[in-house]
């Protein structure tokens, strides 16, 4: 998939983080000194790099690999895990920080988003551009070819009958009025309904609902699976974390050092949330506090729900009513809007949005508050190829 360029200083590391992201698909190769490194990078141009901090402090290497290589995406393991010390490289310039163990589930989501982002890039000069030109007649023949391809697919799109027009998202209407959080889990649609403190569990075949599970000490508002647990915000100003067991035992509980959060996603590494007081996103790490490393404001953005689609973070703004699509590394650029028709009259309002690997989903409160059961809608959006 990509070519890494490992930096390690300790053997055993060093060959861990090589069979996991071997693992993955990725070529590694290795260095343990700092001139080694820089000379991979040179000669290889790979696509990220991984330093290993395990005893020793990388910081000085990250610094010159910034230095020699300053779009090249960096990927800071370390061991042992502590949250002081992934903010410090973050903010030295680490594209990622991943703690130990070091299995190749962990590593995913860091190295192919790091793998994702463009690198550095080098004007290579070849010899023997002389003995090139003797190869004139073949690329005359080659780019012949390559004109009568293009001329045959333009005429098979005038020729081909027009696509007929998508058609219109499914809805169900939902035994509840007052949903505040959708996620998407094993296969079922999960949905929170602030008013009754329970959390609806619906198969998407056909919206049944196949659980309900009642929070008798908490409000639940947005939702969000991440790392074997289920997050959910709670008001005022809460985040609780459930165990998967049958009654989602509760696990821990944060005081929310930000607004009301009305928008959860997880993206493999950092919990995203979104506030509806100024619209802010902000990313998180999973230490005792769910720490704020990141924060982020587009103008005009009134995001009411989050998800992640894989590379992707999207928003439903609630303002413009539509879903919109954000650069995961930097969420402040919008990659498109798409309207959505079941907003647009101002009928409903947004409260949650989910991805289930093929397709969105949002529900949606009625407006006037709670006057009407709660809807839920499957939203026909083209994702572009991975």
């Amino acid at each position: 998939m990509a070519i890494l360029a490992l930096y390690s200083r300790d053997e055993r590391s060093r060959d861990e983080l090589k069979l996991a992201a071997e693992e993955r698909g990725h070529s590694v190769l290795w260095a343990g000194d700092l001139a080694g490194l820089l000379e991979i990078v040179k000669g290889q141009r790979p696509h990220l790099a991984l330093l290993v901090e395990s005893g020793d402090d990388v910081s000085p290497v990250l610094a010159d690999l910034r230095r020699e290589a300053p779009l090249l995406p960096v990927v800071a393991a370390i061991q042992p895990r502590g949250a002081a010390r992934a903010l410090e490289l973050l903010r030295l310039g680490a594209f990622e920080v991943v703690g130990s163990p070091w299995t190749p589930e962990n590593l995913a989501a860091a190295l192919d988003k790091a793998a994702r982002s463009r690198g550095t890039e080098f004007e290579v000069v070849r010899p023997g551009l002389a003995a090139a030109s003797g190869r004139k007649p073949f690329v005359l023949f080659l780019a012949v070819l390559a004109v009568m391809a293009v001329a045959g697919a333009l005429w098979s799109v005038r020729t081909s009958p027009k696509p007929p027009p998508p058609t219109r998202p499914s809805e169900w209407l939902l035994p509840y009025n007052h949903p505040a959080g959708l996620a998407f889990h094993g296969g079922q649609l999960w949905v929170s309904d602030w008013f009754s403190q329970t959390l609806y569990l619906h198969d998407p075949r056909g919206m049944a609902v196949t659980r309900a599970v009642h929070f008798p000490a908490e409000v639940p508002g947005a939702l969000a699976f991440a790392a074997d647990a289920l997050w959910s915000a709670s008001g005022p100003r809460g985040l609780v974390k459930h165990m998967l067991d049958d009654k989602l035992s509760v696990l821990a509980r944060v005081d929310d050092l930000a607004p009301q959060t009305v928008g959860m996603a997880y993206d493999g590494l950092y919990l995203w949330t979104c506030e509806g007081r100024d619209g802010r996103l902000h990313k998180r790490i999973f230490d005792e506090r769910l720490s704020i490393v990141s924060s982020y404001k587009v103008p005009g953005l009134k995001p009411a729900a989050l998800a992640y689609d894989g590379r992707s973070l999207w928003s439903l703004d609630a303002a413009s009513r539509e879903l919109v699509e954000h650069d995961i590394a930097n969420p402040e650029k919008v990659l498109r809007r798409i309207a959505l028709p079941e907003y647009k009259k101002g009928g409903w309002k947004p409260m949650g949005l989910a991805f289930d690997g093929q397709r969105f989903w949002s529900v949606a409160e009625q407006a006037p508050k709670g006057s009407e059961p709660a809807r839920l809608f499957e939203h026909l959006v083209a994702i572009q190829p991975r």
